[in-house]
């Protein structure tokens, strides 16, 4: 007889594919919340390719895809994904609120409707209908449905946000601004709760409540350079100076290299009056061909401002010369010069306010081509 011998099986350390795709889901949706949007997407489509029927695979590609502002590439994704899973809640609210981003409201109403059949108690499928509704104007309708939000849960700042801006098309502005102190109470540190404050109190010329409201939001503000940034432009419009500067003071602490956050602080000093800091932080601009129009013309702002008026005019003749299609702009300015005869005051007091018009038109070009850039990434 022959001997009996045991069989033995050799275990693998490697983890089961169903471990594997839950460490990825984990990772992927952490990368995510840190902004680590091109890892994220790694690990998404890694699990997408170790098991192609993952809608929760497809949810995470299509929320990278639409915090890329690719939105109609997302709408793919969050459609395939309610395809895969027909009963994933998540996977209607996130087509709906790409649908809308899209302006096809009809077809965000019923993703969104499609979600609440699934799960009554959503409050992100009711805001998300609410705003739909609110975008065609159908105020009573999506009034309801943000009420109804606020009765599942009272803390949450968005169904207040929307509420606050049909006052606000409904010219009720006293009703704006008590929801949006209600949103603010609930969450103290909601920055864009406090802009849109802010915007309302300062046109009814309540300019010191206003800078309180953003003073109030600032103090509670991570430390993030992009954060103060936004905060600090918003202020900036509003011609809220002291809080602009004060923003984008701390915006560039946090990022010393960052230039469009001097630039920004450069024009709140310019127009507090702190003429030699506008002037130091000025000077300490990169040489960068695209920004040159635009520091060329705070330069001459601030020569203006101290009525170096000759000084003034040739800094904008710099701005003029770092326009794009410059030449009829150039050849005007050289006329000027010629029929002033001297008269750098008045010449400059006229350059002014269109060199200021022609740089804010390159500005939003150069803005525009990033965006689209982006979008084809």
């Amino acid at each position: 007889m022959t001997p009996w011998q045991p069989t033995v099986k050799k275990l693998h350390n490697e983890p089961a594919p169903l471990q594997d795709e839950r460490e990825r889901l984990r990772k992927g949706r952490a990368l995510f919340r840190e902004g680590r949007q091109d890892e994220a997407c790694v690990e998404f489509e890694a699990l997408l390719a170790i098991n192609p029927k993952s809608a929760n695979a497809c949810l995470g590609i299509g929320m990278v895809l639409r915090r890329q502002e690719r939105t109609e590439e997302a709408l793919t994704r969050f459609t395939q994904a309610r395809t895969l899973d027909p009963l994933l809640v998540k996977a209607y609210v996130l087509e709906g609120q790409a649908l809308a981003e899209l302006d096809q409201f009809e077809p965000a109403i019923m993703a969104f409707q499609n979600a609440l059949n699934l799960d009554p108690k959503s409050v992100k499928a009711m805001t998300g209908l609410g705003q739909a509704l609110l975008r065609q104007q159908r105020y009573d309708e999506a009034m309801s449905r943000l009420r109804e939000a606020l009765r599942y849960d009272p803390r949450k700042v968005q169904p207040r946000l929307l509420l606050a801006e049909i006052h606000r098309q409904r010219e009720q502005p006293d009703a704006a601004i008590a929801e949006l102190r209600l949103a603010l109470d609930s969450e103290p540190g909601h920055m864009r709760a406090a802009i849109l404050l802010a915007r309302l109190l300062t046109a009814q010329d309540q300019r010191e409540l206003a800078e309180k409201a953003l003073r109030d939001v600032l103090a509670r503000l991570p430390e993030e350079s992009a954060t103060l940034m936004q905060l600090g432009r918003a202020a900036l419009e509003l011609q809220l100076y002291p809080v602009a500067e004060e923003a984008l003071n701390e915006a560039l602490r946090q990022d010393p290299g960052r230039t469009s956050v001097r630039l920004r602080l450069v024009e709140a000093l310019l127009a507090n009056g702190h003429l030699e800091e506008a002037e130091r932080q000025a000077r300490e601009l990169p040489q960068n061909s695209q920004i040159a129009p635009l520091m060329h013309k705070l330069l001459g702002d601030i020569h203006y401002r101290r009525q170096q008026f000759q000084l003034a005019v040739e800094e904008y003749r710099a701005t003029v010369l770092h326009l794009p299609d410059h030449e009829q702009l150039l050849s005007d300015l050289e006329r000027e010069l010629v029929v002033s005869e001297g008269d750098w005051e008045e010449l400059a007091e006229e350059l002014q306010p269109s060199i200021a018009t022609r740089v804010a038109d390159e500005t939003r070009r150069l803005r525009q081509n990033r965006r689209n850039r982006n979008r084809r990434a």
